[in-house]
């Protein structure tokens, strides 16, 4: 696997990022956001008008979104990727891929929180202590082989015919339970809720089309835990 589809993959098993802005007197400010890839090359954030960094964001568009592999004791010497573009707000459709990851958020459109949508222009991906390498950040976000319909309807067969499996991956993930609900699918993984918890069922390696998509949901349902 090349360094940019390793980063690919290691961006999609994350849900959330540190977003780094900038104040109208340059001073830096490091906030948590969720951050979910639309599938057509770009990154969507969900934030308040009223947060810090909103408004550093209306006086300097450039930012910089850092992903952290969190179990690792060492960040330093963990794997990491930084992205760095210019944050624009977008139409509240653009981000409905967005509000399959965190479905509870759409509630918060009828407060003061918008759509943001950022191309990458530059990707920074250490793998480990002492290895660091600039990617092509335009091949860090290929489009998906699928629409966000066909990925809709991926989700629905999964809720509804297929609630067995959906519990079997809780139990391939080492937490065990019933009821787990699918809420949405990409080329690297799957997002599974549970009791309020939101977990990361990961691909063993890219699906290219909805067909390998269900190529490996069977094959990771028929997994023995």
């Amino acid at each position: 696997m090349d360094q940019t589809t390793q980063a690919q993959a290691f961006l999609y098993q994350h849900g959330h990022a540190a977003l780094a802005t900038v104040d109208s007197g340059g001073r830096p400010l490091s906030t948590a956001v969720n951050v979910v890839p639309d599938g057509q090359g770009k990154l969507i954030l969900l934030l308040s008008d009223l947060a810090e960094h909103t408004v550093n964001i209306r006086h300097n568009p450039a930012v910089s979104l850092m992903w952290v592999d969190e179990v690792h004791s060492d960040w330093q010497a963990a794997e990491r990727l930084s992205v760095t573009g210019v944050l624009q707000p977008v139409a509240a459709e653009e981000g409905e891929r967005y509000l399959q990851v965190f479905p509870h958020m759409r509630d918060y459109l009828q407060l003061d929180f918008h759509f943001f949508a950022l191309s990458p222009e530059k990707a920074r991906w250490i793998p480990g202590f002492g290895k660091a390498a600039w990617l092509d950040a335009e091949a860090l976000l290929p489009a998906h082989g699928w629409d966000l319909g066909r990925e809709l309807g991926m989700v629905e067969h999964m809720n509804n015919d297929h609630g067995d499996a959906c519990d079997h991956y809780l139990a391939l993930l080492g937490c065990p339970g019933e009821g787990a609900i699918m809420l949405a699918v990409d080329p690297w993984g799957c997002w599974l809720l549970h009791e309020g918890q939101l977990r990361r069922l990961p691909f063993p390696a890219r699906a290219e089309d909805a067909v390998q998509v269900r190529e490996t949901l069977v094959a990771l349902a028929r997994t023995r835990v």
